[in-house]
């Protein structure tokens, strides 16, 4: 079979499992905003960005540490048990701490909390074994599995939604009897293994910048739904910025079985740098005329695709969209660059430029939200990503 076959079969495997995928997690975003109405779907969205934040604690920088060694094994890393094993290990103490601090300090909502926790654990090990595969080329039964995880974890949810006084812990216990039921499926049988708990410690400094880099991603990903809480202290309006941001995150996932053949493609390609070379400007600009299309579409549509998806109570998030969407003309290329970074081992540098622009991020959340309100956080969004795209592009040129 031709490498132009391979990647044609991958990449429609892919695109099939991210749609299937993002189809059945919008419907049910739609039916959450629906029937809990904005406040409480605030108040769910509020639970599910904060538990979203401790995951990356949870996963530890170990998907990407995964990815990167299936798919060509760094020279002089040798961990003392299988990684995949290592990773588990880190998510059950991590997640074990987790559950420990929530009943220890004074939140409400400890119950739907400590779900979200279980569920995020479960959902890491998911992903432990989609690096995995994905890092060996298994592009497509790695779509199989994705999309039968989705499968489980919506149902259980779309039952839980059903139920008669439906609040956040149902719903998020619904997430969680998903993704165990997923996990039980033979084809997830490569991740059920024995977590390894010991302290490898050449390992936690290969998945430290990886770790770092999550935080620093998630904080200015999520951080805009947490400081609209806190500042504002409107659900409503929360949940009509949460309705408009779900359009932003239906772009990303259309583009990231993309970018992450990319990565393989740079990664194997790392060794040869005039090959390496041909193959990112390929993809830069592959990424970045989807970017201008998508984005011009999404503000076309996007405001169309609340109303009929959200409903008349969403009519806020119709203006939001368009605030938000020019993010996409950054966040795609963005993708490329970080790839680009890591798949040379500049994870470090990758590191230190997304700390910087999410500190940049809460800033201009803390400055912007108290006289924009939603629109505020839309505008740091986009200036977040313009700021990210410079550092990233810097180091990419300045690469040794």
């Amino acid at each position: 079979m031709s490498a132009a076959r391979r990647f044609a079969q991958a990449l429609a495997g892919q695109w099939a499992a991210t749609l299937y995928s993002a189809v059945l997690s919008t419907l049910l975003s739609f039916a959450l905003g629906r029937f809990l109405g904005p406040e409480s779907f605030g108040t769910y969205s509020y639970i599910l960005t904060a538990a979203s934040i401790f995951a990356i604690f949870q996963d530890g920088g170990f998907s990407t540490l995964i990815f990167r060694e299936a798919a060509h094994p760094s020279p002089g890393l040798a961990p003392k048990a299988p990684l995949e094993r290592l990773a588990l290990g880190h998510t059950a103490l991590v997640t074990t701490a987790g559950l420990a601090a929530i009943w220890l300090l004074p939140l409400t909502d400890k119950a739907a909390f400590s779900l979200a926790l279980v569920y995020y654990a479960l959902f890491s090990a998911g992903v432990f074994l989609s690096a995995d595969l994905k890092g060996h080329g298994q592009f497509e039964r790695e779509a199989r599995l994705r999309m039968a995880l989705r499968t489980c974890t919506v149902l259980a949810v779309g039952i839980a939604l059903a139920m008669p006084g439906a609040g956040a812990a149902l719903l998020f216990g619904g997430w969680v009897l998903g993704q165990a039921a997923g996990l039980t499926l033979p084809m997830a049988s490569g991740i059920r293994k024995a977590p390894s708990f010991r302290l490898d410690l050449g390992i936690y400094k290969s998945c430290g910048a990886f770790l770092l880099i999550s935080a620093a991603t998630t904080i200015y990903f999520k951080s805009d739904i947490i400081l609209l809480t806190r500042l504002t202290g409107d659900n409503a309006a929360v949940g009509q910025y949460a309705a408009a941001y779900r359009l932003i995150e239906a772009a990303v996932l259309f583009a990231a079985p993309l970018a992450q053949i990319f990565f393989r493609k740079l990664r194997v390609s790392m060794h040869a740098p005039e090959v390496f070379k041909r193959a990112f400007r390929t993809q830069m600009l592959v990424m970045c005329a989807l970017a201008v299309a998508g984005t011009a579409f999404s503000m076309w549509i996007g405001p169309l695709v609340i109303r009929l998806a959200f409903g008349g109570k969403y009519g806020p998030a119709e203006e939001l969209c368009l605030w938000l969407l020019p993010s996409l003309l950054f966040i795609l290329p963005n993708g490329i660059l970080t790839q680009a970074l890591i798949a040379l081992g500049r994870e470090g540098f990758y590191a230190r430029v997304t700390i910087a622009t999410a500190v940049c991020n809460v800033a201009l959340n803390c400055a912007l939200i108290p006289f924009m309100g939603a629109k505020g956080s839309a505008l740091a969004t986009v200036a977040t990503e313009a700021l990210l795209a410079a550092g990233l592009g810097v180091g990419y040129v300045r690469r040794p």
